[in-house]
């Protein structure tokens, strides 16, 4: 018996095992309500018979769950071992937040909603004479940020409608009046995937923001800056802000398809 060939044969069976599990999970991620077998083996392109066995297997360590007539479900197991890796999104998006500092050299925030305001959990200050200082934790109205109005963009109009009401108090002259304006302004976010306000919040600062839809939530980016400086950085800021959310979603995971 060739003991080498016979290891590396187990090694590239067990690679291979591993290759199309992960398929499923991804699969799986992909479907948050659920998949057939017959379903899970069209997504990964593998017979329904190995898929039953992995699905077995993932099932007993509560990886994934089985409901109803054959449903497939991420299980509660993974949900743990995401949230002890990732326990800090803090810290794991300071330093993409320090780069997106530094690129732009203005001051970046990491915000995140709590019902119809949102706050700032973190941010980095610019390091210059005329910057913007924003009040940790302080909530703000989710309509007139552009940080409130990404992570709105990630909700049904129905579910917005709901949550902010017909009513919107303004912060300035400057904030959306109505919801059906607001309305319209989501509209935007969600085809360019970019947010942005000037002065509807606080006057003469301009914010640009993206949400970035994870498996730890929904937190918002912000670029914040003094009004004088946004047009002409604009399209550098754009792109920036683009590079920082594709790199924190490929470190913290991507919990949607297209957002």
């Amino acid at each position: 018996m060739n003991t080498e060939y016979s290891v590396e044969e187990e090694r590239s069976g067990g690679i291979q095992v591993i290759s199309r599990a992960a398929a499923i999970l991804n699969a799986l991620g992909s479907h948050p309500a659920g998949l057939s077998l017959g379903a899970i083996a069209n997504e990964v392109q593998l017979p329904r018979s190995t898929v039953q066995r992995i699905v077995a297997a993932l099932g007993e360590e509560g990886i994934v769950r089985t409901e109803g007539a054959g449903g497939v479900r991420l299980g509660p197991m993974l949900l743990r071992l995401v949230s002890t890796i990732h326990t800090d999104v803090v810290a794991i998006a300071s330093p993409y937040l320090q780069q997106l500092c530094n690129e732009t050299e203005e001051t970046v925030a990491l915000g995140r909603a709590s019902g119809r305001q949102i706050a700032n959990i973190h941010y980095i200050v610019a390091e210059r004479e005329l910057r913007v200082v924003p009040k940790f934790g302080l909530n703000l109205p989710i309509y007139s940020t552009s940080a409130g109005r990404a992570l709105l963009s990630l909700k049904s109009d129905l579910e917005i409608r709901q949550l902010v009401g017909e009513t919107l108090e303004p912060a300035t002259e400057n904030t959306v009046k109505d919801i059906d304006a607001l309305m319209q302004k989501v509209a935007q976010v969600r085809a360019t995937g970019i947010s942005m306000e000037s002065g509807e919040t606080v006057l003469g600062i301009s914010t640009l923001a993206i949400a970035i839809d994870t498996i730890l939530g929904h937190y918002s980016i912000s670029v914040l800056m003094p009004t004088e400086r946004h047009a002409a950085k604009l399209e550098s800021v754009q792109q920036a802000v683009l590079r920082c959310k594709e790199a924190l979603i490929g470190e913290i995971g991507k919990l949607g398809i297209g957002k």
